[in-house]
């Protein structure tokens, strides 16, 4: 019954909990807090301890028919009880928010109101386990990620246009989604070598020179019919946003939310200094040359319509598609050779030598993600002209093939980022 759907985003699923470290509200008598993967919510005084509730994350959006029956909106109309109301807007998202001077990082309700949803009685909870996770109820989405941007479908004429794609199957690979550091303290253990690094608040950019389809000429193609082996091949370089790759078309791509393709003009900027095999990924901060935020308010030392480009991750693809990825130490040497910047680096190195005052036998996860919110969350971003806070950082675990990365957003920022969705600003990453 409960599911992740393919290519569900991790950061934004519901999760089955038991409820565990009530304490009281520190402001207000008919509230608790309760935690959950290291993340603070608020909820009534009804909750009890061991209770099996489930979670919703920040910035998840709730299946609207859901909380309809929770009769959770704020305006009635919405509900199916028309006498009551919650807090909910019509848009069906959970808020990062602070009640009462205490930090709420999500919602929770009891697992007895959704059973009750789905028409279930508490004789059926046996098949909610706690711990897991999930998007999906039957065939219906129940949980996604909040977006305002919902981009449209290209079309010509008003018929979808047929493109044929240059990407060789195994060569480009986009980002890899970068999880929740709070639900995966533990994944971290003192003797792995990790890094820590500034998380820059921009857009994501792919530069990728790999192998690519070629364009045949005629001559080509009818040797290419009679089976006759040519080289079909080559090593072009290649440029993405988060989600589109830009020139994967021999028709020329639009720039997506920006009147200007920043992504191009960075590709431009850096096009010699990328070796065949190799892909940049980074993140493009400051302005357009329109002289527009990248993201609002977040200028990174920019004069208005200067960029800048920040890179966090080098991988080298051979031939047949097996992808090295270039350790922390590596990015910033081969960053220095090519005039390429890195991310802003805090730490590299083994884990327990961080905080080496923290006990490894008692605790240590829970301790270390508190030392790190401490000295690396809730600040002003000290990169920034303009007073906003600091996004957070990246915890990097490093490994030969592949690395796990898992990010640490400031609770400022994630108030800052509510109030823009309040607003409607669209969130570049949704829209490219």
């Amino acid at each position: 019954m409960l599911s992740i759907s393919e290519g569900a985003n991790k950061n934004y699923l519901a999760k089955i909990v038991s409820l565990a470290n009530l304490r009281k509200h520190s402001n207000a008598d008919k509230l608790q807090v309760a935690s959950v993967d290291f993340q603070n919510v608020i909820v009534g005084l009804e909750q009890k301890e061991g209770d099996i509730c489930v979670f919703f994350p920040v910035e998840c959006q709730i299946y609207v028919g859901f909380l309809a029956f929770l009769n959770a909106f704020r305006d009635k109309e919405l509900n199916t009880d028309k006498e009551k109301s919650g807090f909910f807007e019509k848009n069906c998202r959970v808020r990062a928010v602070k009640l009462r001077g205490e930090k709420s990082m999500g919602f929770i309700i009891p697992l007895s109101n959704l059973l009750s949803f789905l028409g279930l009685s508490e004789r059926d909870i046996f098949q909610f386990s706690v711990g897991t996770e999930f998007n999906m109820i039957n065939d219906v989405e129940f949980v996604r990620k909040y977006e305002v941007y919902k981009p449209e479908p290209r079309t010509k004429n008003g018929k979808i246009e047929k493109r044929i794609s240059r990407l060789v199957d195994g060569q480009f690979h986009f980002h890899i989604e970068t999880e929740n550091f709070r639900k995966n303290a533990y994944a971290i253990k003192p003797e792995d070598h990790i890094s820590v690094t500034y998380k820059v608040h921009g857009t994501s950019a792919i530069f990728s020179r790999v192998l690519t389809k070629r364009k045949l000429n005629l001559f080509e193609n009818l040797l290419s019919r009679l089976k006759i082996n040519i080289l079909n091949t080559e090593y072009d370089l290649l440029y993405s946003s988060r989600k589109v790759v830009k020139n994967e078309y021999e028709t020329k791509e639009k720039s997506g939310f920006y009147s200007s393709d920043i992504w191009g003009q960075v590709k431009e900027e850096i096009k010699d200094l990328i070796p065949e095999g190799y892909t940049i990924y980074g993140e493009i901060i400051g302005y357009t040359k329109e002289g527009g935020f990248i993201q609002q308010g977040y200028d990174y030392g920019c004069q208005q319509g200067e960029h800048k480009l920040r890179v966090y991750r080098i991988t080298s693809t051979n031939h047949a598609g097996q992808v090295l990825e270039l350790s922390t130490e590596q990015i910033r040497e081969f960053c220095q050779r090519v005039g390429l910047t890195p991310v802003h680096l805090f730490y590299d190195g083994k884990a327990a030598d961080l905080y080496q005052h923290l006990d490894q036998n008692f605790h240590w996860n829970e301790e270390f993600i508190k030392q790190l919110e401490k000295d690396y969350n809730d600040k002003d971003c000290f990169m920034c002209k303009n007073s906003v806070p600091e996004e957070g950082i990246v915890i990097r675990k490093e490994s030969l093939f592949s690395f796990d990365a898992y990010k640490l957003k400031s609770f400022r920022f994630m108030e800052w980022e509510s109030s823009q969705l309040d607003n409607g600003v669209i969130d570049t990453e949704s829209a490219n």
